[in-house]
């Protein structure tokens, strides 16, 4: 090659150089964080701030295209920013507004909605959040944004169930009350697990299996401190309280916001039954055709306790847990008790909610008369104050009986056999 060529050949490669250089430098700053997002996988991602514990993005059409990110802050956090992955775009900041589920249960940490407005042009399929205090977006988490379309729900009924904590372990209950819930109507059951014994993570594979049972992983455990109190008081050293009740039931919401066509907010221990119907489906249509502007319909609690002197039904001795074919009395209430409800919801008119009553959502809340149905509350303890000899006999649950006890006997025999 001659010395001529050579030089060209040296003055090209510098130009390559120098403009590849400018690009870099001249180019919005967006764009110079990476271009493979790093995707976040499960709920509980900690901000650098160690204040704020992302759960799960979700899109919202029904305000503006909104993404609301269902997080659990600390009560000092004021300032976060949505980072969007726009395709065509790079990235795009969006100051979040913190909107804060009110429980007024008085724990440091509270369930938040962190909402961010989607930018004009922007193909997105992830978003993240940081604080003012990140360093370096390249090593924040990307969580990827699901967009269910409306009204194609693939259940009619999903019940979501918060939370099973310090190794739970009652299996029978846990299989009679999800058999319950498929006679009652339920096609999904949605369940946050913090922990569980053995025997219960067995009967809930054999439900995943069988394509009812969702278990969400809820490790709040590993980041705060946990309580299993209900409100906060001086001298509690706990960050949150019931293993985050409230951000597990809005998640449930969200989560099936445009996949179930209702959703039941409870416990295990709960079923919603009708007096008047034998099923979810006839007691809902009778509902809504009386009470068409209702999108919350709320259950009256009634405890129905363990009984010193059980009998019947004891066909599953040889697994642990709690009968509740052997739950045929109540205890008396009057009018001055209060009978905490729980709720079957349209989750499409729910904003935010909370253990008892929908925190804000369009229609209207209706309490149903126990007349029509009643939250069948299995207790294994009873008010002290209120003796034996005061129960109210009510055998609602042994309506079932004969279609409940094959059905659990068939997973009881398959799960844990007599040996």
């Amino acid at each position: 090659m001659s010395c001529s060529l050579k030089q060209k050949f040296i003055a090209c490669n510098l130009l390559v150089l120098i403009f590849l250089f400018l690009l870099y430098v001249l180019q919005p700053q967006d764009s110079k964080i990476r271009h493979v997002p790093n995707i976040a996988i499960g709920p509980f991602i900690a901000l650098e701030d160690n204040k704020t514990f992302i759960i799960s993005p979700y899109f919202d059409p029904r305000e503006s295209n909104l993404i609301r990110i269902l997080a659990i802050v600390h009560h000092t956090v004021r300032n976060l920013f949505c980072l969007f992955y726009c395709k065509q775009n790079g990235y795009v900041h969006v100051m979040a507004e913190i909107d804060i589920v009110k429980d007024n249960f008085g724990f440091p940490y509270e369930t938040a909605n962190l909402l961010c407005p989607s930018p004009p042009d922007c193909d997105y399929t992830y978003i993240s959040v940081y604080t003012n205090r990140t360093k370096d977006l390249n090593q924040i988490p990307m969580f990827e944004i699901s967009k269910d379309l409306i009204g194609s729900f693939s259940a009619n009924f999903t019940v979501c169930i918060s939370t099973f904590y310090g190794k739970f372990n009652n299996v029978l209950q846990l299989t009679q009350t999800i058999e319950m819930y498929k006679l009652l109507g339920a096609s999904r059951v949605t369940i946050y697990n913090t922990s569980c014994g053995d025997h219960v993570d067995k009967v809930l594979r054999h439900y995943i299996q069988e394509g009812v049972v969702e278990v969400i992983p809820w490790p709040v455990d590993k980041f705060l401190k946990t309580s299993k109190k209900w409100k906060y008081v001086d001298g509690l050293d706990s960050d949150i309280g019931y293993y985050g009740q409230v951000a597990s039931l809005n998640d449930c919401m969200y989560r099936n916001m445009f996949k179930s066509e209702y959703v039941l907010l409870n416990d295990i221990d709960e079923i919603i039954i009708p007096v008047k119907y034998w099923d979810w489906p006839a007691l809902m249509r009778n509902l809504q055709k009386r009470y068409p502007a209702t999108s919350v319909f709320r259950f009256e609690n009634h405890a129905f306790p363990s009984m010193s002197q059980a009998s019947g039904f004891n066909l599953w001795s040889h697994i642990p847990g709690d009968n509740i074919l052997q739950h045929p009395y109540r205890e008396p209430s009057d009018n001055l008790s209060i009978k905490p409800r729980k709720m079957i919801m349209n989750p499409r008119k729910v904003t935010q909610t909370l253990i008892h009553s929908a925190a804000k959502s369009k229609g209207r809340s209706t309490d149903v008369s126990r007349q029509d149905a009643i939250l069948f509350h299995c207790k294994k303890n009873r008010k002290k104050e209120i003796l034996e000899t005061d129960w109210i006999k009510d055998d609602i649950i042994l309506r079932y009986n004969r279609t409940l006890v094959p059905k659990v006997n068939n997973v009881v025999q398959k799960l844990f056999p007599k040996h």
